[in-house]
């Protein structure tokens, strides 16, 4: 049974809506994708697209091949002919005869579809784009629906994998975006041994090469994980297809059709080693996995240690693979339980509630509400220092302790005036202290403060005084009201308080990334998108900002502050993220020694340059958020040269 939800939990997102229209409005202008994913060449990738689109043709689909490899097998060959081919461009590079697709032919002869083989082939020098799959993007553009074929080897997040298993390090990989957008992923998937017997007969290479080949990138382990590996990103691009389509229609999860992993983590001395535990965890069951950070008005002003463990627990998180989320939120529970509804979450970790608040703990009242997902709590495995004021019950707490002052205050001003105005007009005096913790304090302290205010009244101002009877039930419809006055404020003030802030910082991020990337589209030239990044990295925050670009005998500054820490240290670590693609310095585990932060202008492995930011104020600038933002400007500028060249 599905678990009862809330009204604002049963009404689809606004951003999810947008998704699924936009998406809509593609599907009505541009072509259909259909990729056949393989996890090995010869497997039957390209013989399976040619049978379906025989099927299609008969079915009176126009159909033709734009560009198509055999590989000399018979088979495919006979298939090929019976279709009309659009003549390749020939040229010579370096006394090679290279062939090519001709994509402006195709768009002239405007088939209904087009097949296209190999998308993760790099073109020769002097075509229009890079990469074939960038063509495929155009002929999509134009309304041409493309069938077209790659290995999983050449899919970019996995490319370290693959090397991994291989030994092999892929030079031609494809963005993970053409792979999300595709309308349709066929796995044509054959069993390791049966591959190797094709082999073994010629069928993929020639016999002399076929040994060879097994020995090498063939053998029955490499395949084995390679198949594996292929099973399982289907199935996450599946499972995130999945969710999109339940959050759009708002449908209850979770559906046990993936393990999901969800972690709640507090600032404290255990968040570092509980993300660790979250990955081994998530390593057993083969989950994603998310890092939630829920932060309440409480935790507003952090000491600078649990500021400190929470960054470097997100940080953590980020090496490992894991995903970061952060709200803001009146109650830690309610919060984790949404998310959890709304990603399809089955699993859920927390840690062990432990002081003297156990059942007042969001632990307990998730364990509660959690209908349909596991609940793991964690416990270190050696003894920590839990600071005091997070083992107190929260009955204890300062707001308890205003809420008495307000409440006495004016208890004392009513006593006072009790002769002066009748019980109603005092009643409304005595909603002041409601009023005012609904506003300022906690959704718990402004209930509690009405039940207490009702009591006090009712003793010190209705007869008969000194007893908890009520002589006129008025007073009893009125004492409710209190309840609901109380609760209906408090909700309203806690959505705005903690939410307004969440929303200026991501009405900031969008901004900045939107501003940035309509100022990119207005450039052509690879200094101006590199000026036009530096002018937007000065808005970012308060610092010193440069830009490096390779040339002869190392990197040296293309744009940049006068003041910016120039030293042969900081050019070392700016030179060591150009040559491995990867950020460093402050902030960072690796070079964390330097004065500033590096992030590669890299797209698709090729690095253009390093976005260099030495901050006034590192420690509160350098949050995870903020990093994945410069991390994101740099990407659409790498996307603007690639774009420019």
């Amino acid at each position: 049974m599905a678990p009862k939800q809330s009204i604002e939990e049963r009404r689809p997102l606004p951003e999810d809506l947008l998704a699924v229209a936009e998406e809509e409005e593609r599907k009505t202008h541009d072509g259909q994708l259909i990729i056949y994913l393989g996890y090995a060449s010869g497997v039957g990738k390209t013989y399976t697209m040619l049978q379906d689109a025989l099927a299609w043709r008969k079915e009176g689909v126009d159909v033709i091949i734009g560009y198509v490899e055999t590989h000399g097998r018979p088979e495919t060959d006979a298939l090929a002919a019976r279709f009309e081919i659009v003549p390749p461009i020939r040229t010579e590079y370096q006394g090679l005869q290279l062939v090519e697709m001709d994509t402006d032919a195709i768009v002239e002869r405007r088939p209904k579809m087009v097949l296209v083989d190999e998308l993760a082939h790099t073109n020769a020098p002097g075509m229009r784009h890079t990469k074939r799959f960038q063509d495929v993007v155009d002929l999509l553009h134009e309304g041409i629906s493309v069938c077209t074929t790659v290995n999983i080897q050449h899919v970019e997040s996995l490319n370290d994998s693959v090397a991994q298993i291989t030994g092999i390090r892929m030079t031609e990989t494809i963005p993970d975006t053409v792979f999300t957008a595709a309308d349709m992923i066929r796995l044509i998937d054959l069993p390791t041994e049966e591959l190797q017997g094709r082999l073994r007969a010629g069928k993929v290479y020639v016999q002399d090469m076929a040994e060879q080949a097994i020995e090498r990138f063939f053998s029955t382990e490499n395949l084995l994980a390679l198949r594996q590996i292929a099973l399982r990103y289907v199935a996450q691009i599946t499972d995130r297809l999945m969710i999109s389509r339940m959050r759009a229609r708002a449908i209850p999860g979770p559906w046990p059709a993936g393990e999901r992993l969800l972690v709640g983590i507090r600032p404290g001395p255990t968040a570092d080693q509980m993300v660790r535990a979250a990955y081994k965890l998530a390593d057993r069951f083969q989950a994603d996995w998310i890092v939630l950070s829920v932060g309440t008005e409480s935790e507003q002003n952090l000491t600078d240690q649990e500021r400190k463990w929470i960054e470097g627990a997100m940080e953590t998180a980020r090496e490992l693979g894991g995903r970061i989320v952060r709200y803001r939120g009146g109650d830690v529970a309610s919060e984790i339980l949404r998310y959890a509804r709304q990603h399809n979450v089955t699993m859920i970790m927390l840690g062990k509630p432990r002081g003297l608040d156990i059942f007042l703990s969001p632990v307990y009242r998730i364990m509660v509400r959690s209908k349909g997902v596991d609940l793991f709590l964690f416990e270190p495995k050696k003894p920590v220092s839990i600071p005091i004021h997070r083992q107190l019950p929260q009955l204890l707490s300062v707001d308890f302790a205003v809420s008495a002052v307000l409440i006495g205050l004016v208890t004392i001003a009513n006593y006072l005036l009790r002769g002066m105005f009748s019980p109603s007009n005092l009643l409304i005096i005595q909603l002041l202290p409601v009023i005012v913790t609904a506003l300022f304090l906690r959704r718990g302290t402004a209930v509690a403060t009405a039940v207490v205010s009702i009591f006090i009244f009712d003793i010190m101002f209705v007869e008969p005084y000194y007893t908890l009877g009520v002589s006129d039930w008025q007073y009893f419809i009125s004492f409710i009201g209190y309840v609901v006055i109380a609760l209906i404020i408090s909700s309203l003030a806690t959505r705005l308080r903690y939410l307004l802030p969440q929303i200026w910082r991501s009405e900031a991020k969008a901004e900045a990334i939107a501003v940035l990337s309509r100022d990119l589209m207005n450039v052509r030239e690879r200094k101006e998108i590199f000026s036009s990044l530096y002018q937007h990295m000065r808005q970012f925050g308060d610092g010193s900002f440069a830009i490096f670009v390779p040339g002869i005998g190392g990197l040296h500054v293309e744009v940049g502050d006068p003041g910016y820490p120039y030293s042969p240290k900081e050019v070392s670590i700016a030179q060591w993220v150009y040559d491995n693609g990867r950020d460093a310095g402050m902030g960072s585990d690796t070079l964390p020694s330097g004065m500033g932060y590096y992030v590669p202008i890299k797209v698709h492995r090729v690095v253009y340059g390093v976005l260099a930011c030495a901050f006034k104020n590192p420690a509160e600038m350098l949050t995870p958020e903020n990093k994945e933002i410069l991390q994101t400007m740099a990407y659409l500028s790498a996307l603007a040269i690639e774009r420019a060249e």
